[in-house]
């Protein structure tokens, strides 16, 4: 069971282009070598909304290649606004502070200035209602070449690439795509969905799990928010649509009190918890049922 945080527990921190290099020299001090029991993250990205919607058929409702394509499409043409990382172990504690003993959660804030950078009104205007503040991000914010470079030789980035550490997402297709977009080094995403999920195998090593897909095998449906509620969860600190705030609260529903247990077994993470490793076949197979796939090798 994951241990039960208040906000006064937790802080996030606000990461820019002024301490990113700080910030990544922060994380490889909460992730040491002798320190291997911080092998989960979840994470969350929040984006300027999409573009390109095809007419009538939800995207989500279409086959996996139409699927990933308009994923691609948006994605390719679209800047990634906030990136939220939460650390955990398989207990659910987060790294905590030397100096205030709080425990510690991470968002990235990308450069994104609207005047010139497309985005959907709509999503854009939420975005600023829950209290992102784009003049921030077009005066400060980071530059994802940065971002890129600093994570792959960070001990974060490392234990990724090496399959030592698992990825938590909830309905996460554009999460990977934009992160995958950013540590290609913002190349445009490949060309067919077996091509994507080849770099999710690079990246992540396939160590991936989509909690949504994983839901409604414990009885559950419906976005975060409504999962939340159903488990009686509060968020800790921050609001919705703030990425570092979403991606606790995603760390929070997996570990909440209806049928871990048995989601742990049917997704191969019962022995997963205890040994701190993985081959990442069982994550790839989650990734796959987000797009709609059957089980088959990609690689």
């Amino acid at each position: 069971m994951a241990s039960s945080s208040s906000s006064s527990d937790v802080q996030v921190r606000h990461v820019w282009a002024s301490n990113l290099e700080e910030e990544f020299r922060y994380i490889d001090k909460c992730l040491p070598p002798d320190r291997r029991q911080f092998t989960f993250v979840s994470m969350d990205t929040e984006f300027p909304g999409t573009i390109y919607n095809p007419d009538g058929v939800p995207p989500h409702m279409r086959a996996p290649a139409e699927f990933y394509s308009n994923i691609k499409r948006n994605v390719d043409a679209l800047k990634i606004i906030q990136l939220g990382l939460t650390i955990f172990d398989r207990y659910g504690n987060l790294p905590r502070s030397a100096e205030t003993g709080r425990e510690q959660i991470w968002e990235f804030n990308f450069q994104f200035d609207s005047a010139i950078d497309p985005y959907n009104k709509e999503s854009v205007s939420l975005l600023e209602k829950q209290g992102i503040d784009l003049s921030r991000n077009k005066k400060y914010g980071i530059d994802s070449r940065e971002f890129a470079l600093l994570f792959k030789c960070s001990e974060l980035g490392m234990r990724s690439y090496s399959g030592r550490l698992v990825w938590l997402t909830f309905h996460g297709p554009y999460d990977f795509a934009y992160l995958t977009k950013i540590l290609n080094n913002g190349e445009l995403l490949p060309d067919d969905l077996d091509g994507f999920m080849r770099y999710v195998w690079k990246y992540f090593k396939g160590n991936v799990y989509d909690l949504k897909s994983m839901i409604p095998f414990v009885g559950l449906h419906g976005g975060l928010e409504k999962v939340a509620r159903s488990l009686n969860l509060k968020r800790v600190v921050g609001k919705s649509h703030q990425a570092g705030s979403d991606s606790l609260l995603t760390m929070h529903a997996f570990f909440g009190n209806t049928g871990l247990e048995m989601m742990q077994t049917l997704f191969g993470l019962f022995g997963l918890m205890k040994r701190n490793s993985c081959s990442g076949l069982d994550g790839l197979l989650t990734m796959q049922t987000i797009f709609g796939l059957n089980a088959r090798a990609v690689f």
